[in-house]
């Protein structure tokens, strides 16, 4: 791969923010960031909020600091440190066409000027950063890519902007935004219509926008070749008691609660069986209330682990149950390489990594998720074998190495834009 651009004095940087809980994204990008910054120290910055920032110090162990900026309204000396980021979280995200029924006109030109004023906010920041460090190439991962819509805009031009669309829901992406034309600085239908490359991390994501009937081009389009996770602390443990795990944002299209719902059932009929709930977000105090309503306590562990496959290590099977897509999940991957079998959704692009020889897929249905369950409890070396298969497949194919070579690519054709 032609890396020239390397050599010259000029850098690119990865623009990302967060409010709410972190999740698997948030940690595969910021493990990209680590990794290219480690290779070509000086070459890459993270530009994030101080909420992200504060995520990132409780998560990674001796984060350095070198090439992270906070931006934003907050600055470092007045921020809250990470050990004050709440315990509860409302990341709900409304569905914009109810509040627009409901929005006067001068509501309407209210939230127009009011996004485009806190987008132009940060995008003054960034600008400074630009013209003080030399970054000629933005990569705006999800919301990030919001206040670097007006490079989009800016004759001459002055950095190319990549965009990085992470997301199955497809929030904020709709088919008729000339109705929600006060959204458009806080909406990512201007951003892929315009950025100079967009990187999608699926073709069930690619798919999604395009039945929105957006204007993309097939030249400004990509797809991510894999997905990746850091294995070195996935290791395959001891394994002798049964045990499964769930990790992901608590959140209503995870499907937590119908995790929880098949191991009450799974418990009444093999009491053995240990279960595991890990992670944060708006449905934490439904989790708690159902594992204490049904008595659970000492068979469920629930918590937040910044480091989950310290449980993965010894947990047999691994359930990810998310509405759209399972794929290209970081806990699954983290799963899989410490030899758990998988039981997924069958949705979305889930079967580019969960097979028949690693896992089981299976309609979003309770009584289908305990007829898997049932099936490899009564079956261990089957679970075995799945796990085995699995680790194989994550360490050969899904790997940072793959993944940072493509992103190098886009950022490579990005630079050559604005030579």
């Amino acid at each position: 791969m032609d890396n020239r651009w390397l050599e010259t004095p000029d850098s690119a940087a990865f623009v990302m923010f967060n409010n709410g809980a972190f999740g698997g994204a948030e940690k595969r990008f910021t493990s990209l960031f680590l990794y290219l910054s480690g290779l070509y120290p000086g070459k890459f910055y993270f530009i994030v909020n101080r909420h992200l920032f504060n995520h990132l110090n409780r998560i990674f162990a001796k984060l350095s600091h070198d090439y992270i900026i906070v931006i934003g309204e907050e600055n470092a000396e007045s921020s809250p440190a990470a050990d004050t980021l709440p315990k509860y979280y409302k990341d709900a995200i409304p569905d914009p066409l109810e509040i627009d029924a409901q929005a006067s006109l001068a509501r309407k030109i209210y939230w127009y000027y009011k996004n485009r004023y806190k987008q132009k906010k940060l995008f003054k920041e960034i600008e400074n950063l630009r013209k003080e460090l030399s970054i000629k190439v933005f990569a705006g991962i999800f919301s990030g890519v919001l206040p670097l819509v007006f490079y989009m805009q800016s004759k001459p031009k002055n950095a190319s902007v990549i965009f990085s669309n992470m997301d199955s829901w497809f929030t904020d992406v709709h088919s008729d935004m000339k109705k929600l034309w006060y959204r458009k600085y806080y909406s990512f239908n201007y951003a892929m219509e315009n950025s100079d490359f967009v990187d999608f991390l699926s073709p069930y994501i690619l798919e999604g926008v395009k039945k929105r009937n957006l204007s993309l081009k097939d030249d400004r389009v990509f797809v991510s070749p894999c997905s990746f996770a850091d294995y070195e602390n996935c290791k395959v443990g001891d394994k002798t008691n049964f045990e499964i795990a769930f990790c992901s944002r608590l959140e209503p299209n995870k499907n937590p609660l119908m995790f929880l719902e098949a191991a009450k059932i799974i418990h009444g009929k093999y009491p053995e069986v240990k279960f595991h709930i890990l992670g944060e977000g708006t449905l934490v105090p439904e989790v708690e209330k159902f594992i204490k309503n049904n008595g659970l306590l000492s068979v469920i562990n629930f918590q937040f682990l910044k480091n989950p496959s310290e449980i993965f290590t010894k947990t047999s099977v691994f359930i990810s149950l998310q509405t759209n897509t399972n794929y290209p999940s970081q806990s699954v991957l983290e799963a899989m390489a410490c030899g758990n079998a998988v039981i997924a959704s069958k949705c979305g692009d889930t079967g580019l990594f969960i097979n028949e020889k690693n896992g089981i897929l299976i309609d979003l249905d309770t009584g289908a998720l305990i007829n898997a369950i049932e099936m490899l409890i009564k079956n261990p070396p089957l679970a075995k074998n799945m796990g085995i298969e699995g680790r194989k497949l994550v360490t050969s194919h899904h790997t940072i190495e793959k993944f940072s070579d493509y992103y190098l690519s886009l950022i490579k054709e990005a630079y050559k834009k604005i030579q």
